[in-house]
């Protein structure tokens, strides 16, 4: 539980029949839970030979079914820079656990809340299968990630470019049910983390990429956040059946890592050559070793904590300079002040809102507390908090959903009202940009009407739910977890 504690984002809970007025301007609990109906009456698997529970990915949200027609031309073929995602990267004509992990968050959390099992019965059915049926038997690797996913026409896994790469598109955070649901499934797959995708197992170099149907682990990209995703993996196999193999694959990347922050002069970063803006990645690192460190031996749990703080330092050194990249309130004129408005709200691959970085900075202040990270955080709330959303480009429910978690968070740390009415201001323009009366599916843009899980749209339902709660009953907590980083 306390491993929990350091990574929830609490919600206030309702008594047995939601307790209070429905009079509020919007009732984002019964927002939540129609989506939650929508997605589990007509979003799962109703198609090809084999039918199965898991959620599709993109949705035209009048009818509830797969897009028709050619999808290339409805979705994938959207201008890439006006998008912010590669077309080869999408999942349509199936799923993908990964793209909808938040999804599955609210449907545990609702059971909870309203005390029908139903919602929680639908995600441990569509997570059972996954893990059962959609595993590379070669790797032991899943179809999912930033790369792969499941076609619900074929059963099979999605034929793309890029569709056999495995690469972690965020951090699993359900795997206590997943082990739970599917334990061989899971240890199989934590094996096959080790085996197929690190490169090195002296040096524990790796790539962020591997191939999911044959043996092809690289070392040549060892993107830090990775690094923490496959550890925290390895910690919560270990806890699960005392495998020394999975202490071994900790200490041996940790070990790469480390040496790999020290060449980098003390932070493991990713710098714009032109602006010299840093990346948050070190600091989801960090992040992960100290939830890894909670559940292995106390010899392997303080080299995690001490990695972790190596990034704690470099970060605070850093902060105040324009590198440690935190957002500056939009000022000036012209142009100027228009791009920087504008990257507030960008989701550019590669980059992303600044609002991401700064949730993840105060994942990490509330796990130590360290100064730098709850300034950094409030000085990108308060960018945020004194503008207006910027439309001159396709915005995503996610992004949406990001900022009303900050705000939610910064407000935690804070006791600052201020935070929590300009949540409810983003709110109250989210439900008016994503949502209208034929569907109760948020759309993928505030341009683009289909619903497509990659754009996070259950990301900004978690956020309208936890703002609800703490509204009405901030006295009891269920628990959610932060996940994108």
């Amino acid at each position: 539980m306390k491993r929990l504690l350091w990574q929830v984002l609490t919600l206030a809970a309702f008594c047995a029949v939601f307790g209070g007025s429905d009079a509020d301007a919007a009732d984002y609990l019964k927002m939540v839970r129609d989506y939650a109906d929508a997605m589990m009456e007509k979003g799962r698997d109703v198609y090809g030979a084999q039918h199965s529970p898991l959620f599709a990915e993109v949705l035209d949200r009048k009818t509830g079914r797969l897009l028709e027609g050619d999808p290339l031309q409805q979705v994938a073929g959207l201008p890439f820079d006006k998008w912010g995602i590669r077309p080869h990267d999408r999942m349509i004509g199936g799923a993908n656990p990964q793209h909808c992990q938040n999804l599955y968050q609210i449907l545990y959390a609702l059971s909870t809340l309203t005390g029908q099992s139903r919602y929680a019965e639908a995600a441990d059915e569509s997570l059972q299968f996954f893990f059962t049926h959609c595993q590379s038997p070669t790797t032991g690797l899943l179809w999912w990630g930033e790369h792969a996913g499941w076609d619900f026409h074929t059963e099979l896994p999605i034929q793309k470019p890029s569709g056999t790469t495995h690469e972690f598109y965020r951090p699993w955070v359900l795997w206590d049910r997943s082990w739970q649901l599917a334990p061989k499934p899971c240890r199989r797959f934590a094996l096959g983390l080790w085996e197929h995708q690190i490169g090195n197992h002296e040096t524990g170099d790796y790539s962020r990429h591997a191939a999911i149907d044959k043996h092809g682990p690289g070392s040549d990209a060892p993107y830090a956040r990775h690094g923490g995703f496959y550890i925290e993996t390895w910690a919560t196999a270990y806890a699960k059946t005392g495998d020394k193999v999975f202490l071994g694959a900790i200490g041996s990347v940790v070990d790469g890592l480390e040496r790999a922050r020290l060449h980098e002069g003390g932070m493991l970063i990713s710098r714009n050559k032109k602006t010299g803006a840093r990346t948050p990645y070190d600091v989801s690192l960090a992040v992960s070793l100290a939830l890894a460190a909670e559940q292995v031996p106390a010899e392997l749990a303080a080299k995690l904590r001490a990695a972790a703080a190596a990034t704690d330092k470099a970060f605070a050194d850093a902060h105040g300079e324009q590198s440690a990249g935190v957002s500056q309130t939009p000022s000036g004129s012209g142009s100027k002040k228009a791009a920087s408005s504008a990257a507030l709200w960008s989701n550019a691959y590669g980059g992303g809102p600044p609002a991401g970085a700064a949730n993840v900075w105060l994942l990490r202040y509330r796990q130590v507390p360290v100064a730098a990270y709850r300034a950094a955080a409030l000085k990108t709330a308060d960018a945020y908090r004194s503008q207006e959303i910027n439309l001159s480009e396709p915005v995503w429910p996610g992004t949406l959903g990001g900022v009303i978690l900050l705000m939610i968070n910064a407000h935690a740390v804070t006791k600052d009202e201020q935070y929590l009415q300009a949540a409810e201001r983003f709110a109250e323009q989210a439900t008016k940009l994503f949502f209208t009366e034929s569907s109760p599916l948020p759309k993928a843009s505030h341009q683009h009407d289909h619903y497509e899980a990659v754009t996070n749209g259950d990301t900004l339902m978690m956020a309208l739910l936890q703002l609800r709660q703490i509204r009405r009953r901030p006295d009891v907590r269920v628990q959610l977890l932060y996940c994108d980083r």
